[in-house]
């Protein structure tokens, strides 16, 4: 795919996809979300990519949707992916992704632009990053599941009153709702998200962080004992795994594991 509203590259075992309008600030496009979908995907099936790191260029995250979607005035593709096609999955896709996405969140979030953040795992802000969930003040509701995934984030109340009032909240609010991870100073925002990344990719097994991600997403779904039974299966399956034959390796000979993404 050519990318023309994002920017896509790969350094070792991490992929980068940065939202590239930043004369728009980043304001959402189908065209973007389909570059974006595609990136995941690709990095999804790349061996060697670990974790993928999500950005914006320029002083921005992302202003939500672009004006002439919300007008109306731009049409959906000819061709786009089937997997966008499904309501659900237009939205869910990125927690089938099972490999971690951590979001730098760089400046103002906006409607859509928190929305998106929503769907990623690990949120870093820098300090000048703001958030809004706008979209009362524009005659709308919430869109694409974030009613369901704003509460499990940071509280029923704090997502409520988040929602009711759509007020415009700092990098330092967000951290304290739990919205965020991270609050670091804007020239430091992604070599945090880098050192988190590198903390991950050089020293987990991709398998067992695989499992993690699919049992956390999926257990929001269940009940305990389903949660449990899950756990347990996962854990008797991953004693068989090279993956976990190298962490034993690496810990009985004292030295860092070489872990081969193998089960």
């Amino acid at each position: 795919m050519e990318y023309k509203e994002t920017i896509y590259e790969k350094d070792g075992h991490i992929a980068t996809v940065t939202l590239n309008r930043p004369e728009r600030r980043n304001a959402w496009t189908f065209t973007m979300r389909d570059e974006v979908y595609h990136a995941l995907k690709d990095a999804e099936r790349d061996d060697q990519i670990r974790v993928i790191i999500i950005t914006g260029a320029g002083q921005s995250f992302c202003a939500g949707a672009d004006l002439s979607i919300l007008s109306g005035q731009s049409k959906e593709p000819t061709e786009i992916p089937a997997e966008l096609k499904d309501p659900v999955k237009h939205f869910t896709y990125p927690h089938q992704i099972l490999k971690p996405i951590i979001v730098a969140i760089n400046g103002p979030a906006i409607g859509w632009g928190v929305t998106l953040i929503l769907f990623w795992d690990i949120r870093i802000a820098a300090e000048s990053a703001k958030f809004s969930a706008m979209y009362p003040r524009r005659g709308l509701a919430m869109e694409g599941g974030a009613s369901w995934l704003l509460p499990r984030i940071v509280g029923l109340g704090k997502a409520l009153e988040l929602a009711f009032t759509a007020r415009t909240i700092s990098a330092r609010d967000a951290l304290e709702l739990g919205l965020v991870n991270h609050v670091v100073p804007d020239g430091q925002l992604m070599a945090k998200a880098r050192e988190i990344a590198n903390e991950i990719a050089e020293n987990c097994s991709p398998v067992a962080v695989a499992e993690i991600k699919r049992e956390v997403y999926e257990h929001l779904a269940t009940d305990l004992a389903a949660a449990v039974k899950d756990d347990v299966d996962t854990f008797d399956a991953l004693y068989k795994t090279a993956d976990f034959k190298e962490g034993i390796r690496a810990m009985m000979q004292k030295r860092a594991p070489n872990f081969p993404g193998k089960r």
